[in-house]
């Protein structure tokens, strides 16, 4: 019998970190959901007020969160989908909070558009993915598995971004995206369901090259179905949506980066910038004409131009890029409304005006702030119930001043919670009595472990990732890059490790497939760039790798060859050879790392992509000649 349990997190008087990568509004438009760095979501309750206050944090990413998008028809199930860096996808219950499906694949998604066609479609519909990987892909909206794709017939590529046109006129739905090489691609999308559910390949109607890169948004105006927008980092652009001729081109200014916008009226355009500026645009006829929308159905030839009517500013940080929307038509009171989030973790929202216009003077008039709110700003309005266990360990004094908790574990076999200090302790306490103990404000018992002499950078405890390695050892690293190696059931050192390195920002250990003469080895990246690899048995360090000029991102091992591969920074690669400690190949750059696993399900792959014996671990793509 399966038993469920209840799980309690107190975060103390400061708020977690919930740096925004991806912000979205539901359809019901009562709630704000966010993604983050962190690879949690939260969930914002939005009151007819456009009052914000933080109503849950879901945890079920291990890794940043790129897109979000609804998953369902948000009446009858109120189901939004995430994804992440990762590959990993979750469907969630905004209204329970439950994750009710939940898949990892190969690709890295970073636009998502949800699709019904209810008399042609069973099943709860698709989810229209692009991202880092060619043209359009057919995930199922249920099961979270890949149903088929939609392809191009000349230069397939990457897509940048994409919606889906809903047209009265021609009585069919389309897909329209743009490539990262700036070209328009078209698909018949509700004529094709037959051919994609039988995993027939379907190729787009017509394209054409937009003559611009770094897409950011296409938007089809479904108050006119003439205009078509187009958003890149640098302009934006109007075409005529029957022959995608080119009507309105706008420059950016003063070095800002545009990116997104919508069209919010028949002739009204509302353009946003990276730095969360953002800017509303009449649309008015050049004079060449005397309609800017011929009632006979002519091509669209005539020139438009844009008149300023209004912006929005932010104040200036250093928080960026933002990422913005815009939601139309709130069901009640019928708001018009544009949102951020920051890095920071700040929620901002402008009440857009009915019909804007700019000052008696014709210069544009600022529209202010209505609403901003953080999860900071949840925890500050609320009386705090306790400490967090780590605010507490905080609060210690000890003959050397405060012990500032800079680094934690949790051993969850054992209930034990570590907390490295800043001035070189580390407390180990009972996790559940120590949680007990805060809500009761009495002082958790612990014990206090001394050997470092600066502050603790970083912990690890190797039987939790291997159950060969001995259930008492527990390894902490330092600022001063001394690392030691703790029996935490006695209490002791058992050795100490000296890298004469940077700061010890990160321990991991090798994958259980790797091993060295018959153990695993941990892995030490230091600040300096350096990477130093340890044997626990031997108590012995193995290799101390320091040639990277670049700050380390990635490690990867070689299972055969007992190669260490160390990615860095500036996408350079070092290949090093863990016996002899010497560099196998001098560092080289690749425009792509793909993993094994993914590779092995891609289903075409560049003609210049290059095959080397770490086939096992990498694939390096469009690598000059490396064999």
């Amino acid at each position: 019998m399966r038993t469920s349990l209840q799980a309690v997190a107190l975060w103390g008087q400061k708020a977690p970190p919930h740096s925004i990568t991806a912000i979205m509004i539901t359809d019901d438009q009562r709630t704000i959901v966010t993604g983050s760095q962190e690879g949690q979501l939260c969930l914002w309750n939005l009151s007819h007020e456009l009052k914000i206050s933080a109503k849950e944090l879901l945890f079920g990413h291990s890794a940043s969160v790129t897109c979000l998008a609804r998953a369902r028809d948000f009446s009858k199930q109120p189901y939004i989908v995430s994804a992440a860096e990762n590959g990993e996808m979750c469907v969630w219950n905004v209204t329970s909070g439950q994750c009710v499906e939940k898949a990892t694949l190969p690709y890295r998604h970073t636009a998502i558009c949800y699709y019904h066609c209810s008399f042609r479609m069973t099943g709860e519909g698709w989810l229209l993915c692009c991202g880092e990987y060619q043209d359009v892909l057919v995930i199922d909206a249920k099961t979270l598995a890949v149903v088929h794709g939609f392809r191009s017939s000349q230069f397939p590529d990457w897509i940048n971004c994409m919606c889906i046109v809903h047209s009265m006129r021609i009585q069919e739905d389309s897909l329209l995206v743009v490539s990262v090489a700036g070209e328009l691609k078209v698909w018949d999308l509700s004529s094709s369901i037959n051919s994609i559910q039988e995993k027939r390949d379907v190729y787009e109607k017509e394209s054409k090259f937009l003559e611009s890169l770094n897409c950011q948004t296409i938007r089809f105006c479904t108050y006119t179905e003439r205009l078509l927008l187009v958003v890149f980092s640098k302009c934006w652009k109007v075409y005529d949506y029957c022959d995608f001729s080119l009507l309105l081109t706008e420059v950016s200014r003063n070095g800002q980066f545009f990116a997104g916008g919508e069209m919010i009226a028949a002739h009204r355009i509302l353009i946003w910038t990276e730095d969360g500026h953002s800017y509303i645009y009449q649309l008015l006829n050049s004079g060449l004409s005397k309609s800017l929308y011929p009632a006979d159905g002519r091509v669209l030839k005539e020139s438009i131009y844009p008149h300023l009517l209004c912006s929005t500013s932010v104040q200036e940080n250093k928080s960026r890029p933002f990422v913005m929307g815009y939601m139309n038509e709130r069901k009640e009171p019928f708001y018009k409304v544009l949102f951020s989030g920051e890095v920071s973790g700040r929620i901002t929202l402008w009440h857009i005006p009915d019909v804007p216009v700019s000052k008696f003077d014709g210069s544009p008039r600022e529209i202010p702030v209505t609403t901003t709110w953080t999860l900071q700003d949840n925890f500050d309005k609320h009386d705090t119930v306790s400490q967090s266990i780590t605010d507490y360990f905080s609060g210690l004094k000890d003959g050397a001043g405060t012990a500032v908790v800079t680094s934690s574990e949790y051993i969850p076999s054992l209930d034990k919670l570590i907390c490295g200090c800043e001035d070189g302790t580390i407390i180990i306490t009972q996790a559940l009595n120590a949680a007990k103990a805060r809500l009761l404000e009495d002082s958790p018992p612990h014990k206090v472990l001394k050997g470092h002499h600066q502050s603790v950078t970083s912990l690890l405890y190797p039987h939790g990732l291997s159950s060969k390695l001995d259930q008492s050892w527990m390894l902490s690293g330092d600022l001063d890059s001394c690392v030691i190696l703790w029996d935490i059931f006695t209490e002791e050192i058992l050795h100490k490790f000296f890298l004469e390195a940077g700061a010890v920002t990160s321990l991991l250990m090798s994958p259980e497939k790797f091993k060295l003469r018959g153990e695993q080895i941990i892995c030490c990246v230091c600040s300096d760039h350096s990477v130093a690899l340890l044997h626990l048995e031997g108590k012995s360090c193995l290799l101390r790798a320091r040639k990277h000029l670049f700050p380390v991102r990635m490690i990867k091992w070689h299972p055969v060859e007992n190669f260490l591969i160390v990615g860095c920074a500036d996408d350079s690669v070092y290949i090093w050879e863990i016996e002899t400690g010497k560099l196998k190949f001098y560092p080289f750059h690749s425009l792509y790392i793909y993993d094994v696993q993914a590779f092995d399900q891609m289903e075409s792959f560049r003609e210049d992509a290059v095959m080397t014996s770490l086939a096992l671990t990498f694939v390096w793509v469009a690598f000059n000649g490396f064999s």
